[in-house]
């Protein structure tokens, strides 16, 4: 019976691997001579160790703005990111004359602000925070990568002597934004505005060419923002648009149907800029770094913390695995990676656990990102946090990552070592199929407990077996030699 379970098993897996062309190395594929098949499993402990992140690759769809500190942890976070804005294609203000008119002949808005709409928020919504926007001395390159450590204003991008305007706020749940005003006047390339609307628009009117495309409007009329965390503790917003919202009044003068009687209609209206995929956001994290040190040298446990926070690092028994069974086909390899609950799991304020970890080696983490990897099921692959499944992110067959070790052994220090990553994952929905579409360092507030994995050893039936708490589990087949 033994022996036909193990086979089940066998087909089962084949089915998911048939693509596989690393089992060259280690054995033949299935044939129909299955009395001739010998199949067996073997399991073997996993080391893991806390790793810091140190700073991560923060090009991302959404900001995030605020600071707070981690229950779990008491480890400090700041938030800030850089906003570059965008016109659609068909931006228009097809009323100046009017608005010309509404004004003695001088075009100019009545209003601006930075709208800032957020999507969820961590922490007490009534803490009153304070933020300021900086306009950026020049836009953000996008031939080079930003990391979450990058300082714009020691780089040249912002000056405090930039236009500038703060904000206090609170944050809503259901109102879901707050404004930064720009109704001060100001001066620009030696002409004065009388707010930031005004300069748009009266630039507008000179050079409409430049409001054709993202690259012209970034270079010569709004190189973005840059919106700073200034003071204030208790909340993280998670940001899903940034715009640059201005409104302006005209004048119709409108005849009577007698002929005689005029009459004035006032109305109102308003153009927008978002911040779009088409253009840049980049968050600028601030960690309590000793603080997150000191986590990642605990032995009790291991961390998996975003953003730009704390890593896994996964050392897996490759040459064990391979050891004896050179001539095998690995069929199966699977590994779970058990989460340690809170101690105080019922505290409203503890960060999120992380949804999505991505394991890669550990020598490709930088290049997965920085290349717009995702995942192949060869070398990288994904798992979801499982609440039903013993509280586990649970990698059901990674086969194919051992043999690619095996055959990278003596190449770098890290050839058996390998990550586990928070993520993010967007998708899209293509011919009814929904498709991954882009995988980035995850940039909201989590953080989670991993038991750590340890070589341990025990005997049983006068044999030494693992012991570790962090096992992987494989199987093999081959087929009997004449």
């Amino acid at each position: 019976m033994k022996f036909f379970k193990y086979t089940a098993l066998i087909m089962a897996a084949f089915s998911m691997v048939a693509c596989d062309d690393t089992t060259d190395m280690i054995g033949s594929s299935i044939t129909n001579n299955v009395d001739k098949l010998t199949v067996t499993d073997a399991t073997y402990n996993v080391i893991t160790n806390s790793l810091a992140a140190g700073s991560v690759l923060s090009k991302t769809n959404n900001g995030i703005i605020g600071k707070v500190k981690d229950p779990e942890t008491k480890a400090y976070l700041e938030a800030d990111y850089m906003a570059q804005l965008a016109p659609l294609s068909s931006f228009d203000i097809d009323t100046l004359k009017y608005i010309k008119d509404a004004n003695n002949g001088v075009l100019k808005a009545d209003s601006c602000f930075l709208l800032v709409s957020y999507q969820s928020t961590y922490g007490d919504t009534l803490a009153p925070m304070k933020v300021t926007a900086y306009e950026m001395t020049k836009a953000m390159s996008e031939d080079r990568n930003y990391y979450s450590d990058y300082d714009p204003m020691a780089e040249g991008y912002v000056s405090k002597d930039n236009l500038h305007s703060s904000a206090t706020y609170t944050l809503s749940k259901s109102k879901g934004y707050f404004k930064i005003y720009f109704n001060k006047p100001f001066t620009k390339n030696g002409v004065q505005y009388d707010n930031y609307g005004t300069y748009i628009m009266q630039n507008y009117e000179k050079h409409p060419e430049y409001f054709k495309s993202n690259y012209e409007f970034m270079k010569n009329i709004c190189p973005g923002f840059y919106i700073k965390h200034e003071g204030g503790i208790g909340n993280v917003a998670d940001i899903w648009n940034t715009e640059l919202q201005f409104y302006w009044t005209r004048k119709k003068t409108v005849k009577a149907s007698d002929g005689v009687t005029d009459s004035t209609v006032v109305s109102s209206g308003f153009n927008r800029f978002d911040g779009t995929e088409e253009v840049l956001q980049t968050n600028r994290i601030t960690n309590d770094q000793d603080r997150i040190n000191e986590l990642a040298t605990d032995e009790s446990c291991t961390y998996l913390k975003s953003p730009a926070g704390i890593f896994t690092e996964v050392t897996l028994p490759v040459e064990d695995i391979i050891k004896d069974h050179e001539k095998d086909t690995l069929n199966t390899a699977t590994v779970m990676f058990p989460r340690i609950n809170n101690v105080d799991e019922n505290n409203a304020y503890n960060f999120d656990t992380p949804q999505t970890v991505l394991l890669l080696p550990k020598d490709s983490l930088k290049s997965f990102f920085e290349n717009g990897d995702i995942i192949d099921n060869r070398t990288s692959f994904y798992a979801t946090y499982n609440t039903i499944n013993k509280n586990t992110y649970t990698f059901s067959n990674i086969s194919n990552l051992i043999t690619a070790m095996y055959k990278n052994k003596g190449k770098s220090e890290n050839w058996n070592k390998a990550v586990l990553v928070p993520i993010t994952i967007t998708t899209v929905t293509e011919n009814s199929s929904t498709v991954i579409s882009k995988m980035t360092h995850c940039m909201s507030l989590t953080s989670t407990r991993l038991v750590k994995g340890t070589d341990v050893y025990e005997t049983k039936d006068g044999k030494r077996v693992p012991a570790g708490p962090i096992q992987i589990k494989v199987i093999y087949s081959k087929f009997k030699e004449n």
